[in-house]
């Protein structure tokens, strides 16, 4: 468990925190997604929209890149 930590450069509780934001934003995404799919006049919040969340993919891909190299 620990090594992945060390490898990722990264407290146990940051872990969390950021796995749990990406988890959560994913998981209201996809329910706004599954409502919207069964009743399209029902708007999308651009907060959840795909393009809102391919761009927040490549943040958190960039910062667990960066995260790597340190």
């Amino acid at each position: 468990m620990f090594k992945h930590l060390k490898e990722n450069n990264q407290s146990y509780l940051k872990h969390v925190k950021f796995a749990w934001v990406v988890a959560f934003y994913m998981l209201f995404s996809s329910c706004f997604l599954l409502v919207h799919g069964l009743m399209p006049f029902i708007p999308m919040p651009q907060l959840f929209s795909v393009e809102s969340i391919s761009r927040k993919m490549r943040k958190w891909d960039a910062y667990l890149k960066l995260r790597k190299l340190k």
